[in-house]
């Protein structure tokens, strides 16, 4: 507990998750701003001046919260191994296994905090800038929120496995890219043959989010998640893969050498 506390500590005295979050927010802001700007430069021959388009960039694409989710994690201890911050850690007796959950529920919590700024800048500034037309509305934008934490969060964590695991971040990054979005596109495309991978492989959010029928464009709004069953789907997959990664983690971080 107190190493949590100590984490916590770290994580909120230092200024990259606060710079980071303040770069999102500010990003967020611009792009709406920008896009009103546009809207009122060129009148009605500009059609994406509105809450719709704004709202669909962040709803066409839930996989940008798993990127961001590991972002944050891979951001937060990176240089653990490098600084020896993980070394000097086990070194005053704390078992790797609680070092290890103790980083996962950090990292989580301030990805958290980074989430409700973030999102706050850009529904808020979308409101005020943009006209409120289109089918993508606020409650898709909501809904996809909750849907996709689990995914994220699984994402976050797998991240910090990913460069706690191997000596170099960018192995780990290489590593995190493959497990997320190169092996789905290998189960998706050997699934058209065989109907037993194709059952596996429509669990992974990378597929189910592109081939479930999701359709998210200037002329409708059709989420993964707009239905009971699609909404179970994302949450049942995000808590698989946290368990899952979780427990890798615990096997792979006891057995790494420091």
């Amino acid at each position: 507990m107190n190493y949590i506390k100590s984490e916590f500590y770290r994580g909120s005295h230092s200024r990259g998750i606060y710079c980071l979050t303040a770069i999102l927010a500010i990003l967020s802001f611009l792009l709406n701003a920008v896009l009103s700007w546009f809207g009122r430069m060129d009148g009605i021959s500009f059609r994406y001046d509105t809450t719709s388009f704004s709202y669909s960039n962040l709803v066409a694409n839930p996989m940008f919260f798993c990127v961001m989710g590991a972002v944050i994690g891979i951001f937060l201890y990176e240089g653990n191994r490098k600084y020896g911050n993980l070394k000097n850690t086990i070194a005053f007796g704390i078992p790797r296994t609680k070092v290890f959950a103790g980083e996962c529920i950090v990292a989580t919590v301030l990805a958290i905090f980074s989430l409700i700024i973030v999102i706050s800048v850009y529904i808020i500034s979308a409101a005020i800038f943009l006209e409120h037309t289109g089918p993508v509305n606020l409650m898709d934008l909501l809904t996809e929120i909750p849907a996709v934490f689990f995914i994220a969060v699984a994402s976050l964590i797998s991240g910090i496995v990913c460069i706690e695991a191997f000596e170099k971040a960018s192995t780990g990054i290489i590593i995190w890219v493959t497990i997320w979005f190169i092996i789905p596109k290998i189960f998706f495309y050997l699934g058209l043959r065989f109907d037993m991978i194709r059952s596996i492989a429509m669990w992974m959010p990378d597929n189910f989010f592109g081939a479930n029928g999701m359709s998210v464009n200037m002329s409708q709004s059709i989420t993964a998640w707009g239905t009971a069953e699609g909404m179970a789907k994302c949450l049942m997959s995000g808590i698989i893969g946290t368990v899952v990664f979780s427990l890798v983690g615990v096997i792979l971080l006891r057995k790494r050498e420091l």
